[in-house]
Protein backbone atom coordinates (compact mmCIF):
# COMPACT_ATOMS: atom_id res chain seq x y z
CA UNK A 1 0.00 0.00 0.00
CA UNK A 2 1.24 3.86 -0.59
CA UNK A 3 1.31 6.10 2.13
CA UNK A 4 -1.59 7.82 0.80
CA UNK A 5 -3.75 4.34 1.40
CA UNK A 6 -2.44 3.74 4.85
CA UNK A 7 -3.07 6.72 5.95
CA UNK A 8 -6.77 6.54 4.28
CA UNK A 9 -6.93 2.94 5.87
CA UNK A 10 -5.91 4.55 9.51
CA UNK A 11 -8.65 7.46 9.18
CA UNK A 12 -11.26 4.93 8.01
CA UNK A 13 -10.24 2.81 11.11
CA UNK A 14 -11.62 5.94 13.59
CA UNK A 15 -15.15 4.34 12.99
CA UNK A 16 -16.26 2.11 15.55
CA UNK A 17 -17.48 -1.74 14.58
CA UNK A 18 -20.94 -1.88 15.27
CA UNK A 19 -24.87 -2.00 15.03
CA UNK A 20 -27.08 -3.48 11.98
CA UNK A 21 -24.90 -4.56 9.47
CA UNK A 22 -26.24 -5.98 6.22
CA UNK A 23 -24.92 -8.69 4.38
CA UNK A 24 -26.03 -7.45 1.07
CA UNK A 25 -27.64 -9.48 -1.60
CA UNK A 26 -26.21 -9.12 -4.81
CA UNK A 27 -28.80 -7.58 -8.11
CA UNK A 28 -27.34 -9.77 -11.15
CA UNK A 29 -28.20 -8.64 -14.64
CA UNK A 30 -30.06 -10.91 -16.96
CA UNK A 31 -26.30 -11.65 -18.17
CA UNK A 32 -25.37 -12.87 -15.02
CA UNK A 33 -22.98 -9.84 -14.35
CA UNK A 34 -23.24 -7.78 -11.06
CA UNK A 35 -26.04 -4.88 -11.49
CA UNK A 36 -24.31 -1.86 -9.85
CA UNK A 37 -27.08 0.52 -10.35
CA UNK A 38 -29.35 -2.01 -8.46
CA UNK A 39 -26.63 -2.46 -5.77
CA UNK A 40 -25.82 1.48 -5.11
CA UNK A 41 -29.67 1.95 -4.99
CA UNK A 42 -29.63 -0.94 -2.15
CA UNK A 43 -27.11 0.57 -0.63
CA UNK A 44 -28.77 4.26 -0.33
CA UNK A 45 -31.81 2.07 1.10
CA UNK A 46 -29.76 0.09 3.56
CA UNK A 47 -27.76 3.06 5.09
CA UNK A 48 -31.18 5.45 4.83
CA UNK A 49 -32.63 2.85 6.78
CA UNK A 50 -29.80 3.19 9.45
CA UNK A 51 -27.80 0.47 8.71
CA UNK A 52 -24.31 1.21 9.93
CA UNK A 53 -22.37 -0.73 7.35
CA UNK A 54 -22.62 -3.12 4.22
CA UNK A 55 -20.97 -6.29 4.09
CA UNK A 56 -21.26 -7.37 0.23
CA UNK A 57 -20.30 -10.49 -1.69
CA UNK A 58 -20.60 -12.82 1.56
CA UNK A 59 -22.97 -15.66 2.34
CA UNK A 60 -26.05 -13.84 1.37
CA UNK A 61 -24.43 -12.03 -1.34
CA UNK A 62 -23.22 -15.30 -3.47
CA UNK A 63 -19.60 -13.86 -2.65
CA UNK A 64 -18.60 -17.58 -3.46
CA UNK A 65 -20.25 -17.70 -7.14
CA UNK A 66 -18.28 -14.55 -7.96
CA UNK A 67 -14.86 -14.05 -9.04
CA UNK A 68 -12.61 -11.67 -6.89
CA UNK A 69 -12.36 -9.78 -11.08
CA UNK A 70 -16.08 -9.40 -11.22
CA UNK A 71 -16.45 -8.07 -7.17
CA UNK A 72 -13.22 -5.92 -7.26
CA UNK A 73 -14.72 -4.07 -10.11
CA UNK A 74 -17.80 -4.40 -8.43
CA UNK A 75 -16.66 -1.87 -5.58
CA UNK A 76 -14.21 0.40 -7.72
CA UNK A 77 -17.76 1.02 -9.76
CA UNK A 78 -19.44 1.44 -6.56
CA UNK A 79 -16.46 4.07 -5.24
CA UNK A 80 -16.92 6.35 -8.24
CA UNK A 81 -21.10 6.23 -7.51
CA UNK A 82 -20.19 8.11 -4.60
CA UNK A 83 -20.22 5.03 -2.47
CA UNK A 84 -19.24 5.62 0.61
CA UNK A 85 -16.14 3.04 1.12
CA UNK A 86 -15.62 3.29 4.85
CA UNK A 87 -18.79 1.75 5.56
CA UNK A 88 -18.65 -1.59 3.30
CA UNK A 89 -16.73 -4.42 4.63
CA UNK A 90 -16.54 -6.97 1.68
CA UNK A 91 -16.47 -10.51 2.46
CA UNK A 92 -13.30 -12.98 1.45
CA UNK A 93 -14.95 -15.67 0.81
CA UNK A 94 -11.85 -17.93 -1.46
CA UNK A 95 -10.01 -21.40 -0.36
CA UNK A 96 -7.28 -20.04 -2.50
CA UNK A 97 -4.71 -17.68 -0.98
CA UNK A 98 -4.18 -15.74 -4.00
CA UNK A 99 -7.95 -14.63 -4.20
CA UNK A 100 -8.04 -14.24 -0.96
CA UNK A 101 -5.20 -11.85 -0.85
CA UNK A 102 -6.77 -10.31 -3.95
CA UNK A 103 -10.12 -9.81 -1.87
CA UNK A 104 -8.02 -8.24 0.99
CA UNK A 105 -5.72 -5.77 -1.41
CA UNK A 106 -9.36 -4.61 -3.02
CA UNK A 107 -10.55 -3.90 0.08
CA UNK A 108 -8.02 -1.84 1.52
CA UNK A 109 -7.04 -0.05 -1.68
CA UNK A 110 -10.63 0.91 -2.12
CA UNK A 111 -10.88 2.04 1.28
CA UNK A 112 -12.99 -0.48 2.48
CA UNK A 113 -13.54 -0.57 6.45
CA UNK A 114 -12.56 -3.95 7.10
CA UNK A 115 -12.65 -7.29 5.43
CA UNK A 116 -14.60 -10.06 6.43
CA UNK A 117 -12.71 -13.35 6.11
CA UNK A 118 -14.15 -16.67 6.02
CA UNK A 119 -11.50 -19.82 6.97
CA UNK A 120 -10.31 -21.64 3.67
CA UNK A 121 -12.80 -24.48 3.29
CA UNK A 122 -13.70 -27.11 0.47
CA UNK A 123 -10.70 -29.43 3.12
CA UNK A 124 -12.79 -30.46 5.92
CA UNK A 125 -10.20 -31.77 7.51
CA UNK A 126 -7.76 -28.25 7.62
CA UNK A 127 -6.72 -27.87 11.32
CA UNK A 128 -6.99 -25.15 13.53
CA UNK A 129 -2.74 -24.74 12.67
CA UNK A 130 -3.81 -25.15 9.14
CA UNK A 131 -5.75 -21.86 9.16
CA UNK A 132 -3.46 -20.23 10.90
CA UNK A 133 -0.93 -20.77 8.20
CA UNK A 134 -3.21 -19.69 5.63
CA UNK A 135 -3.62 -16.46 7.86
CA UNK A 136 -0.31 -16.11 7.76
CA UNK A 137 0.70 -16.60 4.31
CA UNK A 138 -1.79 -13.70 3.84
CA UNK A 139 -0.36 -11.22 6.12
CA UNK A 140 3.04 -12.26 4.49
CA UNK A 141 1.98 -10.99 1.13
CA UNK A 142 1.55 -7.60 2.46
CA UNK A 143 4.84 -7.50 4.70
CA UNK A 144 3.96 -9.14 7.30
CA UNK A 145 0.78 -7.49 8.75
CA UNK A 146 -2.64 -6.84 7.19
CA UNK A 147 -3.65 -3.56 5.44
CA UNK A 148 -7.05 -3.47 6.96
CA UNK A 149 -8.92 -4.46 9.84
CA UNK A 150 -10.14 -8.35 9.93
CA UNK A 151 -13.22 -9.81 11.14
CA UNK A 152 -13.68 -13.17 11.34
CA UNK A 153 -16.62 -14.82 9.51
CA UNK A 154 -17.32 -18.28 11.87
CA UNK A 155 -19.57 -20.29 9.65
CA UNK A 156 -18.68 -23.59 9.73
CA UNK A 157 -22.25 -24.69 8.13
CA UNK A 158 -20.68 -24.11 5.06
CA UNK A 159 -17.40 -23.83 5.67
CA UNK A 160 -17.24 -27.34 7.33
CA UNK A 161 -13.99 -25.83 9.73
CA UNK A 162 -14.68 -22.71 11.87
CA UNK A 163 -12.45 -20.45 14.40
CA UNK A 164 -11.87 -22.30 17.52
CA UNK A 165 -11.19 -19.79 20.62
CA UNK A 166 -7.53 -21.37 20.83
CA UNK A 167 -7.14 -19.85 17.17
CA UNK A 168 -8.70 -16.92 17.68
CA UNK A 169 -6.34 -16.10 20.41
CA UNK A 170 -3.54 -17.01 18.38
CA UNK A 171 -4.34 -14.88 15.51
CA UNK A 172 -5.07 -11.86 18.24
CA UNK A 173 -1.62 -12.57 19.43
CA UNK A 174 0.01 -12.91 15.91
CA UNK A 175 -1.87 -10.28 14.09
CA UNK A 176 -2.59 -7.79 16.88
CA UNK A 177 -5.32 -5.46 16.68
CA UNK A 178 -6.08 -5.97 12.71
CA UNK A 179 -8.34 -9.14 14.71
CA UNK A 180 -11.03 -6.56 15.21
CA UNK A 181 -14.35 -8.90 15.68
CA UNK A 182 -16.06 -12.15 14.85
CA UNK A 183 -19.13 -12.47 12.99
CA UNK A 184 -20.62 -15.88 14.69
CA UNK A 185 -23.43 -17.42 11.99
CA UNK A 186 -24.14 -20.41 13.92
CA UNK A 187 -27.39 -19.11 15.01
CA UNK A 188 -25.89 -21.08 18.39
CA UNK A 189 -26.94 -17.95 21.09
CA UNK A 190 -24.39 -20.03 23.59
CA UNK A 191 -21.75 -20.09 21.65
CA UNK A 192 -22.22 -16.18 20.26
CA UNK A 193 -22.82 -15.17 24.01
CA UNK A 194 -19.21 -17.01 25.26
CA UNK A 195 -17.49 -15.25 22.63
CA UNK A 196 -18.64 -11.99 23.89
CA UNK A 197 -17.94 -13.47 27.46
CA UNK A 198 -14.35 -14.92 25.90
CA UNK A 199 -13.05 -11.86 23.65
CA UNK A 200 -14.51 -8.86 25.34
CA UNK A 201 -11.76 -6.71 23.54
CA UNK A 202 -13.40 -7.56 20.35
CA UNK A 203 -16.72 -6.60 18.14
CA UNK A 204 -18.85 -9.53 18.41
CA UNK A 205 -21.64 -10.17 15.50
CA UNK A 206 -24.35 -12.39 15.42
CA UNK A 207 -25.70 -13.31 12.29
CA UNK A 208 -29.00 -14.34 13.33
CA UNK A 209 -31.81 -11.59 14.41
CA UNK A 210 -33.65 -14.12 17.23
CA UNK A 211 -29.64 -13.88 19.14
CA UNK A 212 -29.16 -10.02 18.42
CA UNK A 213 -31.10 -9.08 22.02
CA UNK A 214 -29.26 -11.35 24.20
CA UNK A 215 -25.92 -10.28 22.53
CA UNK A 216 -26.75 -6.88 22.98
CA UNK A 217 -27.82 -7.26 26.29
CA UNK A 218 -24.34 -8.69 26.94
CA UNK A 219 -22.20 -6.29 25.39
CA UNK A 220 -21.99 -7.55 21.85
CA UNK A 221 -21.47 -5.59 19.02
CA UNK A 222 -24.41 -6.05 16.68
CA UNK A 223 -25.57 -8.10 13.52
CA UNK A 224 -24.38 -8.99 10.20
CA UNK A 225 -27.07 -10.90 8.51
CA UNK A 226 -29.10 -11.18 5.72
CA UNK A 227 -32.63 -10.04 7.29
CA UNK A 228 -31.63 -6.06 7.03
CA UNK A 229 -31.80 -6.35 3.59
CA UNK A 230 -35.76 -6.69 3.96
CA UNK A 231 -36.05 -5.70 7.64
CA UNK A 232 -33.35 -2.69 7.83
CA UNK A 233 -35.69 -0.27 9.62
CA UNK A 234 -37.23 -2.96 12.04
CA UNK A 235 -33.77 -4.15 12.58
CA UNK A 236 -32.18 -0.75 13.18
CA UNK A 237 -34.78 0.60 15.79
CA UNK A 238 -34.60 -1.81 18.42
CA UNK A 239 -30.77 -1.85 17.92
CA UNK A 240 -31.40 1.92 18.96
CA UNK A 241 -33.78 1.08 21.89
CA UNK A 242 -33.62 -2.89 22.74
CA UNK A 243 -36.04 -2.12 25.77
CA UNK A 244 -38.32 0.22 23.64
CA UNK A 245 -42.22 -0.48 22.90
CA UNK A 246 -41.33 -0.79 19.27
CA UNK A 247 -38.97 -3.61 20.35
CA UNK A 248 -41.33 -6.05 22.02
CA UNK A 249 -41.63 -9.21 20.15
CA UNK A 250 -38.68 -8.99 17.61
CA UNK A 251 -37.26 -12.33 18.86
CA UNK A 252 -40.71 -13.81 17.60
CA UNK A 253 -41.11 -12.27 14.70
CA UNK A 254 -37.40 -12.65 13.49
CA UNK A 255 -38.20 -16.47 14.09
CA UNK A 256 -40.88 -16.79 12.11
CA UNK A 257 -38.96 -14.68 9.36
CA UNK A 258 -35.97 -16.63 9.35
CA UNK A 259 -37.57 -19.80 9.61
CA UNK A 260 -39.55 -18.80 6.20
CA UNK A 261 -36.31 -17.75 4.46
CA UNK A 262 -34.77 -21.10 5.27
CA UNK A 263 -37.74 -22.94 4.40
CA UNK A 264 -37.65 -21.73 0.89
CA UNK A 265 -34.17 -21.63 -0.15
CA UNK A 266 -32.59 -18.58 1.62
CA UNK A 267 -30.68 -16.30 -0.81
CA UNK A 268 -33.07 -16.93 -2.87
CA UNK A 269 -36.42 -16.10 -0.81
CA UNK A 270 -34.45 -12.71 0.38
CA UNK A 271 -34.27 -11.75 -2.85
CA UNK A 272 -37.95 -12.96 -3.66
CA UNK A 273 -39.08 -10.49 -0.88
CA UNK A 274 -36.60 -7.76 -1.98
CA UNK A 275 -38.60 -7.83 -5.38
CA UNK A 276 -41.56 -7.79 -3.46
CA UNK A 277 -40.75 -4.91 -1.62
CA UNK A 278 -39.13 -2.53 -4.37
CA UNK A 279 -41.61 -3.93 -7.10
CA UNK A 280 -38.88 -4.64 -9.22
CA UNK A 281 -38.46 -8.16 -10.41
CA UNK A 282 -35.30 -8.24 -11.09
CA UNK A 283 -34.12 -8.53 -8.10
CA UNK A 284 -35.62 -12.26 -8.21
CA UNK A 285 -32.28 -13.09 -10.18
CA UNK A 286 -29.98 -15.47 -8.57
CA UNK A 287 -26.39 -16.60 -10.23
CA UNK A 288 -26.91 -19.99 -11.23
CA UNK A 289 -26.13 -22.77 -9.56
CA UNK A 290 -28.87 -21.11 -7.64
CA UNK A 291 -32.75 -20.71 -9.55
CA UNK A 292 -35.28 -17.91 -8.85
CA UNK A 293 -38.03 -19.11 -6.30
CA UNK A 294 -40.86 -20.66 -7.95
CA UNK A 295 -44.49 -18.44 -8.23
CA UNK A 296 -46.00 -21.20 -5.95
CA UNK A 297 -42.90 -20.64 -3.30
CA UNK A 298 -43.18 -16.63 -3.75
CA UNK A 299 -46.73 -16.81 -2.50
CA UNK A 300 -46.42 -19.24 0.35
CA UNK A 301 -43.31 -17.01 1.41
CA UNK A 302 -45.06 -13.98 1.06
CA UNK A 303 -47.79 -14.77 3.37
CA UNK A 304 -45.44 -16.34 5.96
CA UNK A 305 -44.30 -12.63 6.30
CA UNK A 306 -47.11 -11.40 6.47
CA UNK A 307 -48.16 -13.49 9.38
CA UNK A 308 -45.22 -12.36 10.72
CA UNK A 309 -46.88 -9.38 10.96
CA UNK A 310 -44.57 -7.20 8.42
CA UNK A 311 -45.80 -4.58 6.16
CA UNK A 312 -45.39 -4.64 2.62
CA UNK A 313 -45.92 -1.39 0.96
CA UNK A 314 -49.04 -0.96 0.29
CA UNK A 315 -50.38 -3.10 3.06
CA UNK A 316 -49.74 -0.50 5.72
CA UNK A 317 -52.50 0.00 8.29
Amino acid sequence: MTQELAAASEASNSRALGGIVAASLTPVTDTGSIDIVRLKSHFDWLFAAGCSYVSPFGSTGEGASFSVREKRAALAALQQAGVAMDRLIPASMSAALDDAVATIAAAADLGCRAVLIAPPFYYGAASQDGIAAFFEAAANRFGGSFPLDVVLYHIPAMTKVGYGVELVEHLIARHGKRIVGIKDSTGDCTHTLMLAKTFPNLRIFTGDDRVLPDLLAAGGAGMIGGLPNVNAIELCQFFADPSGPASAGLRDRAAKRIVAVDDHGGIIALKAVKARISGDAAWMRPLEPLLPLSPTGVTALIESFRQSQFQFPGEED
